[in-house]
Formats: C-alpha cells, structure tokens, sequence
C-alpha cells in the first residue's frame, strides 16, 4: 500500500507542468517564460528596488556605541549601512547575472530575436567564478563610470549573518554586441575556501551609492540604491542558483 502511494505521487509530481520558468528545463522555455525571469523572478527583483541613503559610521572605542561624529574616527571598526528614503522605484533593472538560469536566459532571449544559426542546440552556460550584480542602463553606466566616490566604498552586498561582502571589481559591458548594455558588480564567490553566501540564506541586500562628478543638466546624476535577493528562492529545478 505504501509503495502503490510512493508510486502514485511521483506519477502525479510528473503530470501537473511546473509553475515557474525556471523549474523547466531552459530548452522548453517559451519568450513569455524568458521575459518572466530577465525581469520578474528571484534573479531580477525590480519591483523592490528601492531609494536609499547611504551612511558610513563607526564604533566609537571608548563607549563601544555606533556613532557618525567625525571626532576620533581613527583605527575605529566602520560600520556601513543605509537610511531608506520614501523616494519612487527606479526605471532600470538590477540583476543577479552570475546566475545561470539568467545567462541561459539571456542566451535564448538573443537566439529568438535574431534567428541564429543552431537556435536548436542545447543552451548551455559555464559557472561563474564570481558572484555578479548588474546594473542595466547607459545612464547609470555614465554616473557609475564617472563616480566621485570609490566603489570599493559605497558597492557591497549585506549579508543575513551580519557581515558584508566587498565588491572585487567593475565591468562596464557596453561594446556593440552588449544586450543588455551594464554595469556589472563582481564579488568573490570563497573566502577562506568557504562559499561567502550561504544558499539557504533568508535575504542578502545588495547597496550601490555613486555620484557623477560632472553632473549634467536635466538628467540623473546620483544614484543610491538597496536591493533585496533572497538566496533561500534562487533554485532552479530545485538546485540553488546564485
């Protein structure tokens, strides 16, 4: 009996169709299923992109609180974090591209616009050496590329066990063949030998701040940003996707 209902409830696993892209195989994505995860998935949370103001205090040795005078600020711990604004969402993507299912996404997305030669062939993506955030749009590229303040700085990821991640680099993919054209965030994937985020993390916040040091009339010339990833939902066909 108990082996007829094991039996049965893998028949019925098998026979209902998955409810989101990325539980499929990326062969049998459809351009609805793709637009789905470049814009609207775990990978690609836009919708809770929201304003924010950086702030850099530091712990004050004396008295060990945390605190934003400027007085005896030396060979203090820093302590990184934002104040939110009530500010409107931004026009721009932030994704998580290190992914797979968001470069295979990417790859089948460019293969159905142009019609290339082996549309057919399996999609198939390496690993990342790096975690990577990007930041699509010429406008954010423009402020980014020409910030006053040091990356280093003002670029991290927050972690749920309260540490942070340092950003590693930048790269700026804006050559002819880029699609998206973006800023892209690297961060080291080890430190120490041990994975630097737990997939079974609840959420991880990623902060951007920049300023544009000419800043021109009429157009954005700042950006201060959080976005929230939840590690624990960036599974695809259950296997953890980060």
């Amino acid at each position: 009996m108990f082996l007829a209902r094991v039996t049965l409830a893998s028949v019925l696993a098998f026979s209902f169709p998955s409810n989101t892209p990325w539980d499929k195989p990326a062969n049998q994505w459809t351009a609805a299923d793709t637009n789905k995860i470049l814009e609207d998935s775990p990978w690609a949370p836009g919708k809770v992109t929201i304003e924010a103001k950086f702030t850099q205090k530091h712990t004050d040795l004396p008295t060990g609180l945390i605190s934003d005078s400027s007085i005896n600020t030396q060979n203090t711990n820093n302590i990184r974090g934002v104040q939110l604004s009530k500010g409107g969402t931004p026009d721009y993507y932030v994704k998580w591209m290190s992914a797979k299912t968001m470069r295979l996404a990417l790859e089948k997305m460019h293969r159905m616009r142009t019609n290339a030669a082996g549309a057919q062939l399996p999609l198939k993506v390496e690993e990342s050496p790096d975690y990577v955030i990007a930041i699509e749009g010429d406008e954010p590229m423009r402020i980014i590329r020409d910030a006053k303040e040091d990356l280093h700085d003002t670029v991290f990821v927050e972690l749920d066990n309260g540490f942070t991640l340092d950003l590693a680099s930048v790269q700026y993919i804006d050559g002819p063949d880029a699609d998206p054209l973006r800023t892209e965030f690297h961060f080291l994937r080890e430190i120490e030998g041990k994975p630097a985020i737990d997939t079974d993390s609840e959420k991880v916040i990623f902060h951007l701040r920049a300023t544009a040091k000419k800043e021109l009339p009429n157009r954005q010339n700042a950006i201060a940003i959080r976005v929230d990833f939840h590690p624990k939902e960036m599974r695809a066909q259950n296997v953890p996707d980060l």
